[in-house]
């Protein structure tokens, strides 16, 4: 016998109607499921949608917010290398082949440095998973408490067949293109409107004209969106909050395009990101945030001594960070924390 009970905290709508540019639908419950003498309570998290603002002729730095639902939560007990062993686990069911996923690490007993790190997962067996990186060189530990959840696709964030509505074209040439950052480069989509001599089917694809409408955003990542229209439009992303902090791998002299993760209220001041950022007197001795204007170009803030300023030395800790920044790392490839505000907390 199961018991479903629906409960609107009224922390959760309280805050959420606080949320200011944002429309939510709330879905905040809890679900207490009862069997014979046993009882467990899940939480799901509040969802809803976020409306971005893609300027005419200029390239737009966006990231998502909102996410997908966890699908699969659990404790790894056994660690090997790049292998994950969860007992009560059954992947080959839960999961579906040729699909990637990410694997977050929620509470690592012992070493708390491995909280909210990422592994983006595509191989898994019964009761095991593999990841890319070798976390037990990592203090990853038997006990750690991890999630799983899809990553947003292309299609899902810009429709199937382009509901975002943006410029379509022949070739990529004449349509609006999906900037994703790669490590070393980008890879760029664009919605195909097919038909024509060569043309194909109407599709979201790749340089290389390829179907990529299932090609996976990691919500740590940031999207450029290279807008070839007159008019402004206006993108809605749909999903749920993340809670959690999130670990961001930063890699030496580069320019790290990041998604800021949190739908609202996040700020430099209590980002968490400089615990983790090189910081100097001078702007130019120390890594930098990049954030959008909104013009075409971007205002850079770094954190002193004195502590957060902008570039001609303004403080600067109330500033809200961009759905989308870019962080110009001049250290060594490091981890680095991105907190959620204290208030989410109570979601």
């Amino acid at each position: 016998m199961e018991e479903i009970i629906y409960k609107y905290p009224m922390t959760c709508v309280n805050y959420l109607m606080r949320l200011p540019y944002l429309y939510f639908f709330v879905l905040c419950f809890t679900l207490s499921v009862a069997t014979g003498s046993a009882q467990s309570v899940a939480y799901s998290k509040p969802a809803g949608f976020v409306t971005h603002t893609l300027k005419p002729q200029q390239l737009n730095l966006i990231g998502l917010t909102l996410h997908e639902s966890v699908i699969y939560a659990g404790v790894i007990d056994s660690v090997d290398g790049n292998t994950l062993g969860d007992s009560n686990a059954q992947f080959d069911i839960t999961l579906s082949s040729g699909n990637s996923y990410i694997l977050e690490i929620v509470d690592n007993p012992g070493d708390s440095s491995l909280n909210g790190v990422i592994q983006v997962v595509v191989e898994w067996q019964a009761t095991q998973i593999t990841t890319p990186a070798n976390l037990a060189v990592d203090n990853l530990n038997p006990g750690a408490t991890y999630k799983l959840r899809s990553p947003k696709t292309i299609s899902d964030v810009f429709g199937a067949s382009n509901s975002a509505g943006l410029s379509a074209g022949a070739n990529m040439s004449s349509a609006d293109v999906i900037w994703l950052h790669n490590g070393v480069g980008f890879d760029k989509f664009y919605y195909s409107e097919g038909g024509g001599f060569g043309g194909g089917e109407a599709g979201w694809k790749n340089e290389k004209g390829e179907q990529s409408g299932d090609y996976p955003i990691i919500y740590t990542d940031a999207i450029i969106i290279q807008s070839k229209a007159t008019l402004e439009k206006k993108l809605v992303v749909a999903g749920v909050i993340k809670t959690k902090g999130v670990t961001l791998a930063l890699m030496e002299g580069k320019f790290n395009f990041i998604s800021s993760t949190y739908p609202v209220g996040t700020t430099l001041g209590n980002s968490g990101l400089e615990t983790d950022l090189i910081s100097n007197a001078d702007i130019e001795a120390s890594d930098v945030v990049w954030m959008p204007d909104g013009e075409g170009d971007y205002s850079r803030y770094y954190y002193s001594p004195e502590g957060w300023k902008d570039s001609v030395g303004q403080a600067s800790a109330d500033t809200p960070l961009t759905s989308g920044i870019i962080i110009e790392r001049v250290g060594i490839d490091a981890n680095a924390k991105l907190t959620p505000p204290a208030t989410y907390d109570d979601l």
